[in-house]
């Protein structure tokens, strides 16, 4: 008697927990909003993965190396984004290459080397990357050189490359954020000479290409027709059916676009502390990371991690360890910041974590 109440008993508690579990918990908009975006990053990294890519190629020297398994090849690191979308490490080097590194940091999936022969802009230092979707990357030199990677049919291709409209030959530029809301580029800046210091907010603008009217002015034909008293037969006439088959043949081109700065805005430094204050005057910050709405700036040679509220303009800092000294930029894994401390070789190891 007693076995068989424990048993209803217990069966009637998991009964109520499941009802009451999803009400509580599964009726909720956002946590199902969660939950699918989630899947569909399950999905993305599914096909992502499954997509077959070609293997890196090899070097004539070390031809019967497998290029795919070797990490030493990834040297002098300029810039490291990890994208949870895909599941990878997104690299670049000093040596303008490109790479894709899986999750587990054990294989380079895709590479890809950027050209300045035959470029009318040439690249320089990278000083920021950002993943815009799971087939679109922007990087972003100190000169204002704005470079498009996308992916095209299982490989990751360079597009034009645009020059960042608006920049000053003062102005001293490093990381590159990206605002999902409106769709701008973020870039910070911070006045050569000065103390000023301020993001730049990029925005694509669709540009408009004049075209040249060659129609004759009113009035020109008539007068001729009359001086000659011939008809004049229109040998250009097209019928309206021959019109619209032309209009189907000829496909719509792409409008043309370019980057330029849309905004400036100033921060304020009101609120740092005198000894941060004082470190703040040799600012000179390396990597942009964003994170619940704040921006974070690493200057890894005062060991200062810089907090920006870009809604109120303000910025602060606190001291960090001495481990990240000598820095050359920071991304974000798992909602935490890591500093990249060993640029040689791409390594688990040369990663260090200023949370």
């Amino acid at each position: 008697m007693k076995r068989s109440y424990v048993l209803y008993t217990t069966s009637f508690a998991l009964l109520v927990g499941m009802i009451l579990c999803y009400v509580l918990v599964f009726s909720d908009e956002e946590i199902q909003r969660q939950i699918g975006a989630t899947f569909d990053k399950i999905e993305i990294q599914t096909s992502h993965q499954a997509t077959p890519l070609p293997p890196v190629e090899a070097s004539p020297d070390d031809e019967d190396i497998d290029t795919t398994d070797a990490l030493e090849q990834i040297q002098k690191i300029d810039e490291v984004y990890y994208s949870d979308t895909i599941g990878a490490y997104l690299v670049l080097t000093d040596n303008r290459e490109f790479f894709e590194v899986s999750g587990n940091a054990n294989r380079v999936i895709a590479s890809l080397q950027l050209e300045n022969e035959g470029q009318t802009l040439k690249l320089s230092e990278f000083i920021g990357m950002r993943m815009i979707t799971e087939t679109k990357i922007f990087a972003v030199t100190d000169k204002g050189v704005l470079v498009t990677i996308e992916r095209e049919g299982g490989r990751w291709v360079e597009q034009e490359r645009k020059a960042i409209a608006g920049i000053r030959p003062n102005d001293r530029l490093f990381g590159l954020g990206f605002d999902q809301t409106t769709e701008r580029l973020i870039i910070m800046n911070r006045e050569s000479g000065t103390t000023d210091v301020e993001l730049l907010y990029i925005e694509e603008r669709i540009t408009e290409v004049e075209t040249e009217e060659r129609d004759e002015p009113e009035g020109e034909s008539s007068a001729d027709d009359e001086a000659t008293g011939e008809e004049t037969i229109d040998v250009d006439a097209v019928s309206p059916e021959d019109e619209a088959l032309q209009t189907e043949a000829e496909p719509d081109s792409e409008p043309l676009s370019e980057w330029a700065i849309e905004s400036r805005k100033a921060l304020t430094t009101t609120g740092m502390s005198a000894s941060i204050q004082q470190k703040f005057e040799k600012f000179r910050g390396v990597g942009l990371v964003e994170r619940q709405g704040r921006i974070y700036v690493l200057d890894s040679e005062e060991l200062v991690l810089y907090t920006i509220n870009p809604n109120e303009g303000t910025m602060n800092g606190q001291m960090v360890t001495p481990r990240v000294y000598g820095s050359t930029g920071m991304f974000l894994q798992d909602n935490e910041i890591f500093a990249i401390v060993r640029p040689d070789v791409f390594d688990l190891d040369a990663f260090v974590s200023v949370d």
